[in-house]
């Protein structure tokens, strides 16, 4: 591999960069629901130029594209794969997904380790043990996936087309969906915005690691409910912090907030007096809504940083000042 080729590969600029994109379980019924057929046209919508190709046995078409039925159907080599498919058909197609060339999946789909049962937690293993032999890399499962104005990736109906200065990384796709509107308030928009679910192969670590040396990146932004190796996490956030700022609103940081996540993502939360001293040592910004997200993120965009302390306050009493 060439020291550019191995380059990309460990930036996981091929992300958000795909040729083209491959869309698997999508509806050809325009009366019913179609999580798949709203991808393509949330992609469609977002001006993604590359090639897309929506996927169902039963053939068809959506928004003037052909239905393929399968993944081998497909003309050429598939960059990207967006998952709406029931788990149980997942395992098939991480392996058609990976004969076609594909570098990643997307797994919309849900029904792995989120669930309070062995089946799913099972599933997860194989097909991050499948994507794993076969070099493609898994986004999710669980999770809304990419958004790249840049390059017309969406997943949400009319994210504004402008790019920006901030990324986002979160567990939630919710959260996600309303971090990108609440910025567009603001008129903060983004580079990046990534929902990543249960993170069962590419994790929280990863990302803000490729974002720390992303020059498209300027603040970078996260909502965690929890980690997969908090001693990895924990030297990367805090390089990442001397390199630009880092916000970070930690969820399931109650007892009833723990459960939550846990059924949500399948994420392991820790305890918040951990993480509150993890975040103050590496130079994080702690934050506790997605509102307050977006204000400290506006103050790194709009105001100059203090040369020192050179701070002074007026006031009618001690205690109050």
């Amino acid at each position: 591999m060439s020291d550019s080729s191995r380059n990309e590969e460990s930036t996981l600029n091929y992300l958000f960069h795909p040729g083209s994109i491959a869309i698997a379980g999508v509806s050809g019924n325009p009366d019913g629901f179609s999580p798949g057929r709203i991808f393509v046209q949330n992609l469609i919508n977002a001006g993604f130029t590359g090639n897309i190709y929506p996927v169902n046995p039963k053939g068809g078409d959506v928004s003037g594209l052909e239905i393929y039925p399968t993944l081998e159907d497909i003309p050429g080599k598939i960059d990207y794969v967006i998952s709406s498919v029931p788990a149980r058909h997942t395992l098939k197609l991480v392996a058609d997904s990976a004969g076609k060339g594909a570098r990643a999946i997307h797994f919309f789909t849900s029904g792995f380790g989120e669930l309070d049962d062995d089946e799913g937690g099972e599933l997860e293993a194989k097909i991050v043990d499948a994507a794993r032999k076969t070099g493609v890399r898994l986004i999710g499962p669980n999770c809304m996936g990419i958004y790249c104005p840049a390059t017309g990736l969406s997943f949400g109906r009319d994210f504004p087309k402008k790019s920006g200065p901030l990324s986002l990384i979160a567990q939630s796709g919710g959260n996600t969906v309303r971090c990108i509107w609440e910025a567009t308030t603001r008129g903060i928009y983004f580079s990046k915005a990534i929902s990543y679910g249960n993170a069962a192969d590419l994790d929280e670590t990863d990302l803000l690691e490729y974002l720390t040396t992303d020059p498209e990146t300027k603040i970078i932004a996260a909502y965690i409910e929890g980690v997969k190796d908090g001693i990895r996490f924990a030297e990367v956030l805090k390089k990442a912090c001397r390199t630009k700022p880092v916000i970070i609103f930690k969820g399931g940081a109650t007892e009833i907030g723990t459960r939550t996540a846990a059924s949500h993502t399948g994420a392991l939360t820790g305890s918040k007096r951990i993480w509150d001293a993890l975040l103050v040592q590496a130079g994080a910004v702690p934050v506790h809504s997605i509102e307050e997200i977006f204000d400290v993120a506006e103050l790194f965009l709009r105001a100059s940083l203090p040369g020192g302390k050179n701070v002074a306050i007026i006031g009618t009493g001690g205690g109050p000042a």
